[in-house]
């Protein structure tokens, strides 16, 4: 699906007309006033098959809410690009509107750190479905939450996984120079350097397409795998392509933004073939508790999908249940919708795993999963350790 560029637009979800809910066990709810929220991801731009995938699955968290609990909702769609000076413009926007009282997103750790002061002062809660870097939960943020683990876990991850399953001794990491980026490159290059692992460092920007030089460099330093924490998949399967031209047999290992079907795989003409890539996320399809929400959407939007929407469902389940809660107690405001993120407590997500929070606004349930590159689709080969058992981890000989 193919979104038109506007930054700011409301979304009219299907619902249910409003009504008391008897029988069931189910709470009787007023419901008298509108209440929104709003979704902030990259709906166009070099990484719009992420947003566009969030936002899908949002607008199904949305219609399975207000079918379950007669409350409505609209979602109101800020398109970022991934830009942070376009989230600012459109958090600016939000917060204008009293009406909106959550926010799921933003979808890029860049944005998180533009956009937190205008959120925080507003104290209006923001549930991020896919923003990882470690700083943004180490500091004073008291409104922000996200549903998938740190850069903390995933570095670790798969900084052991290159070493213990993969043979790795050398590694060359390149990084996008994004927060994000430069932030899960420092953590993997930290865990492999304390298991013995030779680590070299580079950088490209995120509007580079020649990557011959690199590519070159890589060769020369005989790196037995390449990491690449981007957030634009296209580029790192560009990367692989000019390595397969180059003769270099180094593993091509990508972070979560490289999680793309089309970009990473299908456009990189089996150069990518054999790689890996971590994400935050399993594999829907193989998630009991997913069932449903797997069949509405291939039903919704067909059977193509990654790893981006199942969190987005899960984020915006969050602030739902938020609502409900604060409606049940009392006044829909956004201090009692963020009173109620913080409380959280959903015991089957459609991750397979429950959520809650801890003081810091990081989710509790912290799980890193591996894909391979086979054939035309990724396949999950193996799940994450705990973060307390990375040092367990064998160093390289």
């Amino acid at each position: 699906m193919r979104f038109v560029s506007r930054s700011v637009r409301v979304i009219a979800v299907s619902a249910m007309a409003l009504m008391t809910l008897v029988g069931a066990g189910r709470p009787s709810l007023a419901q008298s006033k509108t209440i929104k929220v709003a979704i902030l991801g990259p709906f166009t731009g070099g990484a719009a098959f992420v947003g566009t995938e969030q936002l899908n699955f949002a607008k199904l968290a949305v219609a399975d809410f207000e079918k379950a609990s007669g409350i409505k909702v609209e979602l109101v769609e800020v398109d970022t690009e991934l830009d942070p000076a376009k989230a600012v413009t459109g958090v600016q926007k939000v917060v204008a509107d009293a009406d909106v009282v959550g926010i799921v997103g933003p979808a890029g750790s860049q944005e998180v750190e533009a956009t937190s002061p205008i959120l925080e002062e507003a104290g209006l809660v923001y549930v991020s479905p896919s923003a990882t870097r470690t700083s943004l939960t180490e500091g004073s943020l008291k409104a922000f939450f996200r549903v998938v683990p740190r850069d903390d876990v995933q570095g670790p991850t798969d900084a052991t996984y290159m070493v213990e399953q993969l043979g790795a001794k050398s590694v060359y990491i390149i990084d996008d120079q994004t927060s994000y980026s430069t932030g899960l490159a420092d953590e993997v290059s930290k865990k492999l350097e304390e298991l013995g692992v030779t680590v070299t460092r580079d950088s490209i920007k995120q509007g580079d397409s020649d990557f011959a030089a690199i590519v070159t460099k890589i060769k020369g330093a005989g790196a037995d795998a390449v990491f690449m924490p981007f957030q634009l998949a296209a580029q790192a399967a560009s990367i692989a392509r000019t390595m397969k031209e180059q003769g270099v047999e180094a593993i091509a290992f990508g972070g979560d933004g490289v999680f793309a079907t089309k970009d990473f795989i299908t456009d990189a003409g089996g150069a990518t073939e054999g790689a890996y890539v971590s994400n935050f996320a399993p594999d829907l399809r193989g998630v009991e508790a997913a069932k449903s929400v797997v069949e509405a959407y291939e039903k919704e939007y067909g059977p193509d999908f990654s790893s981006f929407g199942g969190p987005a469902y899960a984020a915006t389940d969050v602030i739902l249940e938020a609502i409900k809660s604060a409606m049940g107690s009392g006044e829909v405001t956004r201090a009692s919708v963020l009173a109620a993120v913080a409380a959280t407590n959903i015991e089957s997500s459609v991750l397979g795993i429950p959520i809650a929070f801890d003081e810091k606004g990081d989710i509790k349930s912290a799980s890193f999963f591996i894909f391979k590159v086979e054939g035309d689709k990724f396949v999950q080969v193996a799940t994450s350790m705990a973060a307390e058992a990375m040092p367990e981890a064998t160093p390289a000989n």
